[in-house]
């Protein structure tokens, strides 16, 4: 009589898990090295995109705003538009500058700007860039789920972004940007 096998022997079932086990080990760690790789990438992106708008500002002789929604993670130009003796930020359909969104698990934690001296940590807010070749000197601090924060600090006379993998306190920054930063922690007028 031929016996029949009903099912998997201990030992096969613990082959399995071990496999299971190293496919995982080398899996999840790859897939965090891809998340951080699109994070780098998505804070190079908002840094030409701050480039871009102090290009823009210099070459079109317009006032320009970066907006950025903090509930959201959006950010997205907007251009001064005169009419008669009264002028407005609109949003201007753009081939090379589309609205944007931070990838899924990075968020905006706050930005500080000259024009508001309180870091904002909701609703919108804004950078301007002037025609004169100047943008607010701003930082934008960028956090993900995991707690990890990155800042941006905005170079005024150059639009250049410089992106530190930390927090970055204000009161730090104040012997790079000179002036401008007053010790509470805030920018100055």
């Amino acid at each position: 009589m031929k016996s029949q096998r009903a099912g998997f022997t201990l030992l096969e079932v613990m082959i399995v898990i071990v496999i299971m086990g190293m496919i995982a080990g080398i899996a999840i760690p790859q897939m965090n090295n891809m998340f951080k790789v699109n994070l780098k990438s998505s804070l190079r992106k908002l840094s030409g995109a701050i480039l871009f708008c102090f290009n823009q500002s210099v070459i079109k002789q317009s006032s320009l705003r970066l907006n950025f929604d903090l509930d959201t993670g959006e950010y997205w130009l907007t251009y001064l538009v005169v009419r008669g003796s009264t002028g407005e930020f609109m949003e201007v359909p753009n081939d090379i500058f589309n609205r944007e969104k931070l990838p899924p698990g990075v968020f905006f934690k706050d930005v500080l700007t000259p024009h508001n001296i309180e870091k904002q940590t909701e609703g919108e807010e804004f950078i301007s860039f002037f025609p004169t070749g100047f943008v607010e000197r701003s930082v934008i601090h960028v956090t993900t789920q995991s707690g990890e924060i990155y800042t941006l600090v905005i170079k005024p006379l150059t639009g250049k972004t410089v992106i530190y993998d930390r927090e970055v306190d204000f009161v730090d920054l104040a012997p790079q940007l000179g002036d401008g930063f007053s010790p509470t922690g805030g920018l100055g007028n």
